[in-house]
């Protein structure tokens, strides 16, 4: 007995669905554009009719101000919708990351540890190699960042800065950073919980959005449960949002063992 057709594959079907939808995210963005740009147009106009009837006609000042409230009540779910396609877009482009994604990374050719991880970073964010191609200086070794209390050192800094708006503001571009710092040879969660306050520290005083921070381990060895815990369960609260510490390891058969796996970021 043969399944009907388009149920073959149950689970690619779901899938390719999933693509469809996705692909539409560019219509979708314009649409919430053009009608975001009504409504608040529309909020507009009833502001000042309603500042008119106020000077003239109180009946139609009201029917002003009850407009001015279905207006604010359609715009406040049409941020919701968008925010609900944009939530659905970053599940889809999870799933994919992880559907394309090596499960044991190779590591990349480089004479030291930090060099080869940098490399890593460009071959695995797109953003992050299409913004170094273009601005290599960009990368930077054994830095110090002001940070509350004393410059902190980092063996890795990948610093795109945010617009002027959003350093000024907090709106707009928020661009990104990405650090990393080589870890003692037995990591402990002492030296996690410091490296989380460094980062803490150095995160408000950095002129783009904190988003991969990395604790990288050049010799193979065991995990200890409570650093994985704090690594995988406990993420640094920062200005943007929170983010995961990394454990990167380099092992004897040249590829990286990641924890978390943290996918496609920036």
């Amino acid at each position: 007995m043969y399944p009907p057709p388009g149920v073959e594959d149950p689970i690619s079907a779901i899938f390719d669905l999933s693509d469809r939808v996705a692909a539409m995210a560019p219509t979708m963005r314009r649409m919430y554009r053009y009608t975001a740009t009504v409504v608040v147009l529309f909020l507009l106009i009833m502001v000042i009719l309603l500042f008119v009837g106020l000077a003239d006609n109180l009946v139609f000042a009201l029917m002003a101000l009850i407009a001015l409230v279905f207006g604010g009540i359609a715009l406040s779910l049409l941020r919701e919708t968008d925010r609900f396609y944009a939530s659905y877009l970053g599940r889809h482009r999870a799933i994919k990351l992880i559907q394309d994604a090596d499960p044991a990374p190779k590591i990349p050719a480089g004479r030291t540890p930090v060099e080869r991880l940098a490399r890593y970073l460009g071959q695995s964010s797109a953003r992050i190699k299409s913004f170094l191609d273009a601005r290599p200086e960009a990368l930077r070794y054994r830095v110090t960042l002001p940070a509350k209390g004393g410059d902190q050192p980092f063996d890795l800094v990948i610093l795109s800065p945010g617009s002027s708006l959003y350093r000024w503001f907090g709106w707009g571009d928020p661009g990104f950073a990405a650090v990393a710092r080589l870890a003692p040879e037995t990591l402990t969660p002492m030296d996690v919980a410091r490296f989380a306050s460094d980062l803490q520290s150095i995160a408000r005083r950095l002129p783009a959005r904190l988003v991969r921070a990395i604790l990288l381990r050049p010799q193979p060895g065991p995990v200890s449960e409570a650093v994985y815990d704090l690594a995988v369960g406990h993420p640094v609260e920062v200005p943007g949002g929170p983010v995961a510490i990394e454990i990167v390891t380099e092992q004897p058969n040249g590829t990286y063992d990641l924890v978390p796996h943290v996918l496609g970021v920036p």
